[in-house]
């Protein structure tokens, strides 16, 4: 690997514009150089990439199949460095071509994304934002740490106290049947729901929250026979729809569950603990002005869908 330190920066900048130009003396009008800084800064390139990167052809250059090869990623960084520097001046929403990933595992995650990403192309229109609903992710809090993950929607808080936690609002479970279901209506006793067959989601490994511990405890008490797992918390009022399992879902999303899917909303002692969702990222991008507005702009949109 090449020492960067021995590398001087501008060289690549030179070798971006000689590249776009096709021409040496185009290349020097569009950096404000002589003709001759500019040929010099390229035979220092040439030195350091053991290559001539460009031959002469016409009145102008030709790249060679080095120049071809490594362009794309040089203009990649070099991209990257100035909308860096730019929005450390200030982010501009309007303007910005940044890339952020959001994770969000709440069953109502893909509602919340296309809203989201809908809402953001009128505010930020160049802005790309990619999103993954999983409720089960993959690696999350490794991803967050590492910058290839910008911020995720949960309920489940990283037991790395080098997280920011902000509390969207409180959600909590409700307990549902397919309207028509034979033995079980909306009066129906706790023995009576007990004795029924259940549908779940599959539990997250890991610690939970405490108030996902008290939630879990008490589901287990009522749900003692459950006859199908899903992956996907979304999947759960669409089993219960189909047949005369009964199921647990969050109440953001019971709406949707009444009127999508035709479900009845069953008593049940789990709807009286709060299950805070959150907005996490990490400490160190407490000071990004960039980051600063996605979670805002996050965190407004999702809390005027919660409710």
């Amino acid at each position: 690997m090449i020492n960067l330190r021995s590398l001087d920066l501008n060289l690549l900048t030179v070798f971006e514009a000689v590249y776009e130009a096709g021409s040496i003396t185009r290349a020097a009008e569009r950096l404000a150089l002589s003709v001759s800084a500019t040929s010099h800064a390229m035979a220092r390139l040439r030195d350091v990439c053991g290559d001539e990167l460009f031959s002469r052809i016409g009145q102008g250059v030709q790249p060679t199949p080095v120049a071809t090869r490594i362009y794309p990623e040089i203009r990649k960084a070099l991209d990257l460095l100035r909308r860096s520097i730019a929005e450390a001046r200030g982010f501009d929403p309007a303007t910005s071509t940044r890339e952020f990933a959001i994770s969000i595992p709440h069953p109502l995650g893909p509602v919340w994304a296309l809203a989201i990403r809908e809402a953001a192309l009128e505010a930020a229109p160049k802005l790309v934002l990619r999103f993954e609903t999983r409720t089960l992710p993959v690696e999350q809090t490794e991803r967050m740490r590492a910058g290839t993950l910008d911020l995720a929607v949960d309920w489940l808080p990283p037991a790395d106290d080098r997280f920011v936690l902000r509390k969207l609002f409180d959600d909590h479970l409700v307990l549902v049947a397919r309207a028509g279901h034979p033995r079980i209506g909306p009066d129906a006793t706790a023995e009576a729901i007990r004795a029924e067959c259940f549908v779940r989601g599959y539990r997250r490994p890991g610690p939970l929250s405490n108030a996902l511990t008290l939630v879990a405890a008490a589901a287990d008490e009522v749900s003692t026979d459950w006859r199908i797992e899903v992956s996907e918390a979304l999947e759960i009022p669409l089993v219960v729809s189909r047949s005369d399992l009964l199921g647990y879902v969050p109440a953001s999303m019971q709406k949707r569950a009444v009127e999508d899917f035709g479900l009845a909303v069953l008593p049940s002692a789990v709807s009286d603990v709060p299950i805070p969702i959150l907005s996490i990222w990490h400490e160190t991008r407490r000071s990004d002005e960039g980051h600063r507005w996605l979670r805002d702009f996050v965190a407004e949109h999702v809390m005027s869908l919660a409710g």
